[in-house]
């Protein structure tokens, strides 16, 4: 009996964990294959975090996805966590939206240490995806690295905004 008291608990934490994004490490990137608009944050911790776009144009309804990445600007490697499994999130500002979350919101991520590793020079990135749901304008994004402890300092990385204009549906 005691050995299946284990299980829904496994159950509930993949059930959970089901599509949460897994950031991946990279090198630099070479030449996009497309145009990158891209935003970055100071360096703070030897950290800086990057967000990139393909366009700064969308319609409603389109789905906006946005490349996060956290670049290590060292000559050497450096582990770093988080206190949850969440590591990026995008805020947006304009059309009265000041500091709305837009892509964590409708997530789960679970309360546990989640240490990453990043080599000298390299990034580790994801892309998020977002369905725009917006009035036609101008807003902001901001990329968001949530709190990063490194060396026992917790660093907040956000990126400088990056302006989008949503068109009226054609």
């Amino acid at each position: 009996m005691k050995k299946w008291g284990v299980l829904p608990l496994l159950i509930a934490l993949l059930v959970l964990t089901a599509g949460c994004p897994v950031p991946v490490v990279a090198p630099e990137p070479e030449e996009p294959a497309e145009e990158i608009t891209a935003a970055l944050s100071p360096v703070k911790g030897w950290l800086k975090l990057e967000l990139s776009l393909p366009r700064v144009t969308y319609q409603p309804g389109e789905m906006l996805r946005a490349r996060l990445s956290l670049i290590n600007t060292t000559p050497e490697a450096i582990s770093v966590s988080t206190r949850t499994s969440q590591l990026f999130d995008l805020i947006i500002q304009g059309h009265g939206l000041s500091g709305r979350i837009l892509w964590s919101k409708e997530k789960v991520f679970l309360p546990v240490i989640t240490p990453y590793h990043i080599p000298a020079g390299e990034r580790l990135f994801d892309v998020l995806s977002w369905k725009i749901d917006l009035i036609p304008g101008e807003v902001e994004l901001i990329g968001l690295a949530e709190l990063i402890d490194l060396n026992g300092e917790r660093i907040l990385l956000k990126t400088t905004p990056l302006r989008i204009r949503v068109e009226g549906a054609s």
